[in-house]
């Protein structure tokens, strides 16, 4: 086959057995790969009402469709299951190397469920004859090691060609912040699939080869790099490349795009801050690029002396990192951020739930609403950035009032009380990202309506995609925005699936895919097709979420970044987001159903999805 393997192998922990399968190739065409191919996997073979951290759920990991083919910024690869944090359909994106090598060892997906009665690693390694050769071996001497640790001892017993995803500390501890590290510091981040590695006992995945991605129009792909390069080199892209995300910090820290103070304030809390991306750069050693990309947004960074001193290079601080433990902490201390980002990379922990959980925590304790006895002592404070870091420390190692945090806003508002309640700023359980819908109302569609909540990544009217024709709409305007909310979610999950970066198709426009798809598998596509692959995709992990108990009336938004009450400063001052009014007309132009967000039984079947649910 071209573009992809074929092969997905099964593999069952309890009994400690592997199987390798072929993929039906009917699957990637309505599915393309990544978690697309995930859904369609899992609805065959999951009880979506299962328990997300016992042995019935399944853990994948799968490479995006395009990914290792050539195709520019084609280098992700997905993990997917059940999310502990939402309770419903979970997945998480996931750059660097892990993704090619996967395709290279011959698979395009694996499957993991049971659970092991110890701590092992999965090794996968290409055979004689083009064969796939399997083994679970013991992690016992893994177990309890951070993920830097993990992937140097996995890389000296296996080789410096091979690559790693594991779990940290916080995985282990089933916390529901726990993600996938690879690289030290690329992340499978949310939806805490982690914590599903963890109940497994899986501390690792390793996979090693390289065995040739074969391309129908090998000729055909280096044209359309060729052609298309000159893009990635524009201002956007140019930039991109200098500084990474940090670019959009101090922008959207004065516009009310970044939180301030638990999302209740704005940039007149702290007019003179001083962290910016020019400021980030002055730390930077090395730029990093994720496999193939023309960008190479990331770095490496180092603190060398200080109360934030880091053990050598680390990974760059991203945007949201920056915000969530910058503006959204009262904390201007870059030194501290970086730290922060190291340790969560460490103990393998999502920066922006674990941000969203110290806000709350700092909140509820300038309030009055927890004291020293169940902060360990602690002064929680705002701007504390010492404070900060040492309670990150604790969330990741899941000691004392670190072990309530680690389990997520559901726990910590048991153990608090409910009247902390009003100050979780989550949705589904899952922290939101440091992208405001005050700033512009779209985002909430988003943050609330996806399968997978509270996410900047899943496509929007306030993120349209690179050749995307988007009327102008004023940033409060509630109407009006459902078919283009429709048409950017279907899109974002064609090419998330496909295994595109989505700073890539902030550049290059959508409407090259079916190029580059034709080039890689030889195959015609149309945007036509592809439009209806992003509906299926979009419905399939809705139909999950259905069949999960996840139904639209138990959906809520936090008050406060509705704009309930206002703001009473800065840039977004008074404004209010008429979140019911996008909601129903996003119904009315899909046709769905107002209680499950599905549509007819008719429109399933034409989809392939009605058969999924049952």
């Amino acid at each position: 086959m071209y573009a992809v393997t074929g092969k997905l192998l099964s593999v069952e922990l309890k009994s400690q057995s592997c199987k390798v399968e072929a993929v039906p190739a009917k699957l990637y065409r309505q599915y393309l790969g990544g978690y697309g191919l995930g859904a369609a996997l899992l609805l065959e073979r999951v009880n979506p009402a299962c328990d997300p951290l016992g042995p019935e759920n399944i853990l994948g990991f799968a490479a995006g469709y395009l990914t290792g083919t050539g195709a520019y910024i084609a280098s992700r690869f997905m993990a997917f299951g059940k999310s502990p944090s939402t309770g419903g359909w979970g997945d998480a994106n996931c750059g660097g190397h892990f993704g090619p090598k996967l395709k290279k060892a011959g698979l395009d997906v694996i499957l993991f469920s049971g659970q092991a009665a110890s701590p092992v690693y999965l090794l996968v390694k290409p055979g004689a004859a083009g064969a796939v050769v399997a083994e679970i071996l013991g992690a016992e001497d893994l177990w309890g090691g951070d993920c830097y640790v993990t992937e140097d001892l996995l890389k000296e017993r296996h080789g410096r060609d091979c690559e790693v995803a594991c779990i940290g500390p916080a995985g282990e501890n089933l916390a529901a912040v726990a993600g996938i590290s690879t690289d030290k510091g690329r992340f499978a981040a949310r939806s805490a699939l982690g914590a599903v590695m963890g109940s497994k006992k899986l501390k690792a995945v390793v996979v090693k080869g390289n065995i040739p991605i074969q391309i129908a129009d090998p000729e055909g792909m280096k044209a359309l790099r060729k052609q298309h390069l000159p893009t990635f080199k524009e201002e956007f892209g140019s930039d991109l490349s200098e500084f990474g995300t940090p670019m959009f910090y101090e922008e959207a820290l004065n516009s009310g795009d970044a939180p301030w103070k638990n999302w209740s304030s704005s940039v007149e809390e702290m007019k003179d801050f001083k962290t910016t991306a020019e400021k980030v750069k002055e730390y930077q050693l090395k730029r990093y690029a994720c496999s193939g990309c023309p960008v190479g947004c990331g770095g490496h960074v180092e603190v060398k002396q200080g109360p934030f001193k880091t053990d050598g290079p680390v990974h760059k601080v991203e945007y949201e990192t920056m915000s969530l433990f910058g503006s959204n902490l009262l904390n201007d201390n870059l030194e501290a951020m970086i730290r922060i980002n190291d340790l969560c990379n460490r103990y393998g922990m999502d920066t922006i739930g674990t941000g969203g959980l110290v806000a709350y925590a700092v909140e509820c304790y300038e309030r009055g609403l927890i004291g020293n006895d169940q902060t360990d002592g602690m002064e929680l404070r705002w701007g504390q950035a010492r404070t900060i870091v040492a309670l990150v420390e604790k969330i990741g190692k899941a000691e004392g009032v670190g072990a309530i945090l680690a389990k997520g806003f559901d726990e910590a508002v048991r153990v608090f009380g409910e009247a902390t309640a009003p100050y979780v700023m989550a949705v589904r359980g899952e922290a939101l990202p440091a992208h405001d819908p005050r700033w512009n109302v779209g985002l909430a569609l988003t943050y609330f309506f996806d399968p997978t909540p509270a996410r900047h990544t899943q496509g929007s009217t306030t993120f349209p995609l690179a050749g995307y024709d988007m009327p102008e709409i004023d940033a409060d305007e509630a109407t009006g925005r459902a078919e283009h909310h429709s048409a950017n979610a279907d899109w974002a999950h064609v090419l998330n699936s496909a295994g595109l970066c989505l700073f890539g198709y902030a550049i290059l426009s959508y409407k090259t895919l079916p190029d580059f798809l034709k080039a890689a598998d030889g195959t015609e596509w149309t945007l036509q097709e592809l439009a209806e692959v992003g509906r299926r995709l979009t419905l399939a992990r809705q139909v999950f979420n259905v069949r999960a108990g996840w139904t639209l009336d138990r959906y809520s938004f936090p008050d406060r970044v509705l704009g309930n009450p206002p703001l009473e400063s800065g840039e977004t001052k008074g404004m209010k987001v008429d979140l019911k009014t996008m909601v129903k007309e996003y119904l009315e132009f899909e046709g769905l159903d107002p209680k499950t967000g599905l549509p007819s039984r008719e429109v399933l079947e034409t989809l392939d999805l009605a058969r999924y649910l049952s």
